[in-house]
This record gives structure tokens, C-alpha cells and sequence, in this order.
């Protein structure tokens, strides 16, 4: 278990982190949230021992590993992609060189001692995986997107994403007792990204992970820590979660607040009442003291909420994009799309998917005529305005002029009087706006390049991977705005959430060739797992139709009496969950009331002027809340076990 008491890191003169404390235990997958510059990124590299810490301030056991993979592009050695995996395992590493040694000595036999410590070499190797080492990489890899020709090639040539999944590779093969991980779905395709979910659903160890993927954190997480004022704030559960349960303690605490704001406001009045009178003195004193004394409600800070509207001046025809047996190759005869068909239509939201390197970029890049192919046709439609973002745009940026300058010649007049609040959207604000594009990151150019995209009027919107470089809230005010938008879209994007709310007809780009799913991404996952299970079972045996044995079709008397009474079984096993589901509801509801009045008396000051009651409430809560949490467990154990028998009755209708 790795604990942290009382961290506080100071940068200039503003505590970042302030008296903060955190408890991994074995298991926990752990969500670190908080807006960007809050401390997340810190706190993972504190932990890591790359920024120092007073000693004592974490402490852990001495053979305690822990693993970290940073935003930030990692240099490496000339190796090859499994070379630099298996590095993640210097352990057995050295142990198979000491072995092959001890091997390749001829006079082996005439040393017992040696002969002694290669018997254990060979039995420790064993033990920790080493015949299986390089299996468990290669496997890794592949999961992450790498094929086996790869394997062999040199990390030189590949860029920075594929070289972040290395040593993601090299992380998940050293499986560390903590694995930390910054943003890791930022460098990785839909696919891969299913396959490092389920890998980690299964990790041994413990998480904590920094992502603005929702999908992600809804599907890997047990327990979220929100980072707000240099403090964390814990909840149980997965994000849908966390957001529910952060909803109703804001609401608690403002009203708390507001109670504790009108009692302060009537022990002042009291007190600037009665300050100067001799016979009021000792309860003006007292007033004073309790109010001295007095524990001040403090509320988060509030979030941005900020919105804006992407306007279609002029709508387009019905027919936007007609594509027609379209072929491209950078190489000769090395096609990436070929015999692309394809017709949109006004007002559709499509979502283009496929692994890294299927074409995706390469599609887009034809349609605004970035590219031509070599085959086939493309017409545009009649009055068809195309606004299109890719990360390369940046490119296109002016690096003398400011943030503001370089949007504001682009905006709308609409947008005109508005453009520091949607600035502000983007992660921009105070003199940030002022900054000089030639010295921001490369993923504040690619957020001025998406203001500007979408500030300027078009009907027909090709984005490119655009939540990339946003926090939470930013794509939370993005996917509205495209949510309300009355054009067209085609999206690329690794943000399943994103895509989930957004489109209702999804393009699957695989091996040049494009496959078509209607309905949202979900739909999409549904049916083509569907369609995997069909394949993996193989084709239905065609149905026999013989005369002569009409009665070989028909289900036996015995066979309809088993049926029966397994569906009677699987009735009364449902009607006994939901019996037992609707009395962990009641008491959830019960304790949840409790708590929620204890909290009341909590914010009450007058509470504490009894120490005895201040203490046996303090006591309470604590004991609701560990209650609460395991009836939470339970009703989710039940509502698991209900559904696989509510997928056993389906299999029996």
C-alpha cells in the first residue's frame, strides 16, 4: 500500500498541492480528476519521484514498484519495438544471460556450486514468467496495434504515439504494484483502446489514472479523486458515479452554506447590536468567540459554464458528398482506400472510424481537397461550405500575431462581442489571449485552430480528432455546441462518449475499404460484436426438410418439461433478486436520509458547542457512509446477478 500524509508542493508563491492526503490500496483503480492545472500531472510525478518530497511524506514498503507513463514523449535507444518492451523485465533479463552463460561453459560439470546456482537460476526463471516473457510481450503489443513485422523494426521509425505504446507495453509487461498513467488514450485508436480496457479490468495490481476519456474512466475505475483547491475528495464507484454523487454534495453544501451564511449574518448583527452596551457585554464576547471558533463552509469553485452556438448561415442542398469508386495510394499500386462508395446527405452526423494508419486523415484531406485520388469521382454539393480541423492545421496558424488576433480575424461577426468568454472555452483566459502563437504548446495551437475552425459559418463540418487537447468541461461545451448544430458532420475521434452523443451513422475505414453501421457508436459496438460472435461460431447448418421424419424436428414431451421448469426456476430466482434488490434500495434510501441529516446538524454551528454531540455525530456519519458503500456493492452484486439471469431467460424463451 502506498500512503501520502499531509503533501503540500509549492510552485512560486501558490500552494498547489496543500496538506493532501491519499491511501492506494491493493486493487483500487483510482480516476484522478480536476481541471487542467490543478495539480494531477504533479501529484503522479511527486509519487514517481521526479519532483522531491520531504522524506515521510509518502511512504510505501521498500520493495513496493511503481510505474508511470507521462504525456510527454519518451527518448529511447536504437532497439527494436520488442526489444525495448522486454526491457520492461530487467529481472529475468539478467537472469537468461547468467543462464545461457552458465550454459555455454564446457567444464560446468566439474564445479558443483555452479552447477548448483544454475538449478536455481533455471527454477527462479520459471517462477517469475521468463519462459513465457517474451509470449506475454509480443501479445501486449499486438493488443496495442503493432504487427508482427514490426516487432523486429526500429523504434527510430516510428512517430511519438507509436513510441508512447511501447513503453506503455514495457509498463503493462513489468506490471508494477501502482500504474500510473497519464492521458494513455491520447496516442491510441478505438481498437486498441477496447483492448487496453479489458487488460487493465484484470490488472493485479492498483491504478491511478489521469484521463479526460469518459468512456475510459466509466469502464476502468473503482473509486474517482477529484483534485480541487490542492486537496482530494473521494467517491465510490465509476464516473457516471462520482458525477451523480459530486451533484447532490454540492447541493448539500450549499445549502449548508446558505444556513451557515444566515447564522453567521444574525450572530454578526447580534453582535454589532449590542457591541457597546455594558450589560450585553459577555454575550457579545460569546458571540464574538463562536464566530472566531466557528469551522467557515468554504464551496468549490465554481465551473465554467459557458456555451456557444455554431451557426449555419446558409444551408446546403440535400446532397452534400457523392464519392464514387475513389482509390488513393501515396505509393504506387499501395492503395489505402480503394473503391470507396460513399453518399451524405444534409444534416447527417457520421463518425469515421478504423485503427491508427487505416486512411482516416488521408479520407478527410480528399474531401477538402488536400488530396486528389487517382481513381474514381468526388462532387461536392451545391452550396456546401466546408470548415475542416486536423491536428496538421497548425501549420496554417500566424506565429506573430496574438491568440485574440488570429481569431478574431477569422470569427463571425456574430461571435464578435464573445470572443474572450468562447476563448475562455478553449482554455485560454486572463493574458493567455495576449500570447503570441509562435510561443504556445502544440496543443494550444491546436486549440486555436478549433476556435477558429468553428467561429467561422459553415454547413458542412470535417473535425479530426478535436477533443484531444481539451479538459473535461471544454468537451463537455464543444459536444453541445455540436450537439445543436444544424449541419452536417463527419467526426474522427478516439472519444467514445464524444462519438455516443454526437453521430447516428458510423463509417468503419479497414483495409481501404469502408463498412457501414447505422445508429451511434454504441449501436456500432453492439452489432459488430454480433457479427464476431457469428463468426467465430460459423454459419447456421441449413434447416433440414425430410418428409419421411416430420416428428425429428419437434421437441420431445421430456424436453418441453425441462424447458418449462427451467424457466419456472429462473422466475422465482428473478422475482427473489428483485425482492432482495428492493430492500437494499430501501435501506440505501434510509441510511442516505440519516446521512443527509447528520450532515444538516453538521453544518449547524451550534452543533458544536457540545463536544459529547459534535463527536457522536462526527462518529455517525463515518459509520453511514461505510454502510452506505457496502449496500451500494450489494445492489450492484444483485443488478449484476439479474442480468445474467435475465440473459439466461432470453436463451430459454
Amino acid at each position: 500500500m502506498l500512503r501520502i500524509q499531509n503533501l503540500t508542493y509549492t510552485i512560486g508563491d501558490r500552494d498547489l498541492l496543500k496538506e493532501l492526503n491519499l491511501q492506494i490500496r491493493p486493487g483500487k483503480r483510482i480516476g484522478l480528476v480536476g481541471k487542467n492545472g490543478a495539480g494531477k500531472t504533479t501529484l503522479l510525478r511527486l509519487i514517481a519521484g521526479i519532483y522531491p518530497t520531504e522524506k515521510q511524506v509518502i511512504q510505501h514498503p521498500k520493495d513496493y514498484t511503481i510505474g508511470f507513463l507521462p504525456q510527454e514523449e519518451i527518448a529511447f535507444d536504437d532497439q527494436t519495438i520488442l526489444e525495448l518492451a522486454l526491457s520492461g523485465r530487467p529481472d529475468i533479463l539478467a537472469m537468461e544471460r547468467e543462464i545461457h552463460q552458465l550454459h555455454e561453459r564446457g567444464d560446468l560439470h566439474e564445479h558443483p556450486s555452479d552447477l548448483k546456482r544454475l538449478g536455481t537460476l533455471e527454477e527462479m526463471y520459471r517462477l517469475h514468467g521468463g519462459y513465457e516473457l517474451e509470449f506475454q510481450a509480443k501479445k501486449i503489443l499486438s493488443g496495442l496495434g503493432f504487427t508482427p513485422p514490426q516487432l523486429e523494426q526500429s523504434i527510430t521509425i516510428f512517430s511519438g504515439g507509436w513510441r508512447m505504446r511501447v513503453y506503455l507495453a514495457r509498463l503493462l509487461l513489468q506490471q508494477p504494484d501502482l500504474l500510473m498513467l497519464d492521458e494513455p488514450t491520447n496516442h491510441l485508436d478505438i481498437d486498441s483502446l477496447e483492448w487496453l480496457e479489458t487488460f487493465l479490468s484484470q490488472y493485479k495490481g492498483s491504478l491511478l489514472v489521469v484521463s479526460h476519456d469518459r468512456f475510459f474512466l466509466e469502464r476502468i475505475v473503482n473509486e474517482i479523486a477529484e483534485i480541487q483547491k490542492g486537496q482530494l475528495t473521494h467517491y465510490s464507484g465509476n464516473y457516471s458515479f462520482y458525477l451523480k454523487k459530486r451533484a447532490e454534495m454540492l447541493e448539500q453544501l450549499e445549502k449548508a452554506y446558505e444556513k451557515q451564511q444566515a447564522e453567521i449574518a444574525h450572530t454578526q448583527k447580534f453582535i454589532d447590536r449590542f457591541r457597546y452596551k455594558a450589560s450585553k457585554a459577555a454575550q457579545v464576547q460569546s458571540r464574538i468567540k463562536q464566530l472566531e471558533k466557528l469551522e467557515r463552509i468554504e464551496l468549490p469553485e465554481k465551473e465554467s459554464r459557458l456555451s456557444f452556438s455554431i451557426k449555419v448561415d446558409t444551408p446546403s442542398y440535400k446532397h452534400v458528398l457523392e464519392m464514387r469508386n475513389i482509390s488513393f495510394a501515396y505509393e504506387e499500386e499501395n492503395w489505402v482506400l480503394r473503391d470507396i462508395d460513399l453518399d451524405v446527405t444534409r444534416g447527417e452526423r457520421i463518425a469515421l472510424v478504423g485503427v491508427n494508419g487505416a486512411g482516416k486523415t488521408t479520407f478527410t484531406r480528399l474531401i477538402c481537397d488536400e488530396l486528389r485520388a487517382q481513381k474514381g469521382s468526388m462532387k461536392i454539393g451545391e452550396r456546401v461550405s466546408i470548415g475542416y480541423y486536423a491536428q496538421h492545421q497548425t501549420q496554417a496558424l500566424n506565429l506573430e500575431k496574438s491568440v485574440f488576433q488570429e481569431i478574431e480575424e477569422e470569427a463571425a461577426p456574430s461571435f464578435r462581442t464573445r470572443l474572450r468568454d468562447i476563448l475562455g472555452l478553449f482554455q485560454f483566459s486572463g493574458d493567455d489571449i495576449n500570447k503570441k502563437i509562435r510561443v504556445l504548446s502544440g496543443g494550444e495551437k491546436a486549440r486555436v485552430s478549433l476556435a477558429k475552425m468553428l467561429l467561422s459559418p459553415a454547413n458542412f463540418l470535417i473535425m479530426d480528432e478535436p477533443t484531444n487537447h481539451l479538459d473535461m468541461s471544454s468537451r463537455e461545451a464543444l459536444e453541445k455546441a455540436l450537439y445543436e448544430y444544424d449541419g452536417t458532420l463527419l467526426l474522427i475521434s478516439h472519444d467514445r462518449f464524444f462519438l455516443d452523443r454526437l453521430v447516428d451513422r458510423v463509417l468503419v475505414l479497414e483495409n481501404g475499404s469502408l463498412t457501414e453501421y447505422m445508429g451511434n457508436y454504441s449501436t456500432y459496438l453492439k452489432k459488430r460484436a454480433e457479427s464476431r460472435q457469428a463468426d467465430e461460431t460459423g454459419p447456421a447448418a441449413p434447416e433440414q426438410t425430410v418428409p419421411a421424419e416430420p416428428r425429428g424436428n419437434r421437441k420431445s414431451k421430456e424436453q418441453k418439461r425441462l424447458e418449462a421448469l427451467a424457466r419456472q426456476q429462473i422466475s422465482k430466482d428473478r422475482n427473489r433478486l428483485n425482492k432482495a434488490i428492493a430492500e437494499v434500495e430501501k435501506k440505501l434510501d434510509a441510511l442516505t436520509a440519516e446521512c443527509k441529516t447528520v450532515e444538516e446538524k453538521l453544518a449547524d454551528p451550534a452543533t458544536y458547542n457540545d463536544a459529547a454531540l459534535s463527536s457522536g455525530l462526527n462518529k455517525r456519519y463515518k459509520e453511514l457512509e461505510t454502510q452506505i458503500r457496502a449496500k451500494e456493492h450489494r445492489w450492484e452484486e444483485l443488478q449484476m446477478e439479474l442480468e445474467e439471469l435475465m440473459s439466461k431467460l432470453d436463451e430459454n424463451a
